[in-house]
């Protein structure tokens, strides 16, 4: 059986300010329970390896928990962590987390003080990473190290070996400076070097003999793996771009790769019946995949923002929200990833030039009767504007 590995981003939350970090910010946690049926739903979906980070993972509220219960499913546990909070805090939570882990993964770039501070690392941020070392190795943790390599550091990389070689290190995995999103797009002139300086410095390493493995990890390796967002969002990265997946807390069956040929919809209306009928037709078509449907104005909203369809069928004037108010919230949380909307029943006048206005001309038709026959030829139409 494949195992199915997935970064979960628990938090974006950090206690450093890494100037080449292209971790998201800003992004609201679940709930402890919220996270324990993600987890739940992780291992229902074939997840075998989880890699907890952030942000920086161990701020999060009860993760010795999560990964405790992680670890009772049969889930194997890497923790990426930048060190500060393990090496200044010794007590029952720490040991909990260690004592669950079957890897931990240290970041460190460099031996050199001024090297660390100015890539916006702590002041004493060797001797921070020496502490956890100490610390984990009487412990049955496999011990990896993750070297960020931008110009700041690339020509001292042997020195961080031979400080790294007094330890038993599993793997030490080079990754290059990568201009993704975030703090990492502010400093490309200041870091960036080609793979390709990035290889002859590798090749160029003595030998350890206490580091198992010394890795460079190419950016299209590197994008592989989904990443679990701290609100349950799914997404892959490929060629720097963040591609949703789904989420992790709003639908049963997760799919961990990118599908490319079918258009992602859900539909919303009071009636079953009229449901039903336009589900039936545009299904008919093979192109579209119904990914969810529901009957009241807030749970389509939550399951917009939950499953980022491409293309909504709803209902215009759901009792519990009307739909100049859907569009409102739905475009506030959404931006510009606004679905394409079709309205079952007429827009008023008064509001279509506003709700044209707010989605920047995302309201796509109106769906009158017959709605499975009008639904199916807006679908139709709908991929042929799109591979046109």
């Amino acid at each position: 059986m494949k195992k199915q590995k997935v970064c979960w981003k628990i938090t974006t939350k950090c206690n450093q300010n890494c100037k080449y970090c292209f971790g998201f910010s800003n992004i609201k946690e679940l709930t402890y329970d919220e996270n324990e049926k993600v987890l739940n739903n992780l291992k229902k979906n074939g997840v075998t390896n989880i890699t907890w980070t952030g942000g920086e993972a161990v701020l999060y509220p009860r993760l010795n928990e999560l990964i405790r219960s992680s670890k009772s499913k049969g889930i194997r546990n890497k923790l990426v962590t930048n060190g500060i909070f393990l090496a200044e805090n010794n007590n029952e939570y720490v040991e909990d987390i260690l004592n669950n882990l079957d890897e931990i993964n240290l970041s460190i770039d460099s031996i050199e003080n001024d090297i660390n501070v100015e890539l916006g690392k702590e002041n004493n941020h060797l001797e921070i990473i020496k502490k956890v070392l100490e610390k984990t190795k009487d412990k049955d943790i496999k011990i990896g190290i993750n070297t960020v390599v931008s110009k700041l550091n690339i020509n001292h990389l042997q020195e961080l070996g031979d400080f790294l070689n007094k330890y038993n290190i599993e793997k030490w995995k080079f990754l290059k400076f990568m201009p993704i999103r975030e703090r990492s797009l502010e400093h490309v002139e200041q870091f960036e070097v080609s793979e390709n300086e990035l290889e002859d410095k590798v090749k160029q390493l003595g030998t350890f003999q206490n580091i198992k493995v010394v890795q460079y990890k190419k950016q299209a390796e590197f994008e592989k793996s989904p990443v679990i967002l701290p609100n349950a969002d799914i997404i892959l990265t490929q060629n720097g771009k963040d591609n949703f997946l789904g989420n992790a807390l709003q639908q049963d069956k997760i799919t961990f790769a990118k599908e490319n040929s079918k258009i992602k919809v859900l539909v919303a209306h009071n009636s079953e019946r009229i449901r039903n009928a336009i589900v039936n037709s545009i299904s008919d078509l093979g192109y579209i995949d119904v990914v969810g449907v529901t009957s009241n104005g807030i749970d389509t909203y939550n399951k917009i923002v939950g499953l980022r369809p491409e293309m909504v069928f709803a209902e215009y004037n759901f009792s519990d929200m009307p739909g100049l108010e859907l569009i409102k919230k739905t475009k506030e949380e959404l931006q510009d990833n606004f679905p394409s909307f079709n309205t079952i029943g007429e827009i008023p006048d008064n509001e279509l030039m506003e709700a044209i206005d707010i989605t920047g001309n995302k309201i796509n038709a109106c769906v009158m009767k017959p709605y499975d026959g009008t639904a199916k030829d807006i679908a139709k139409a709908y991929k042929e504007y799109k591979y046109q």
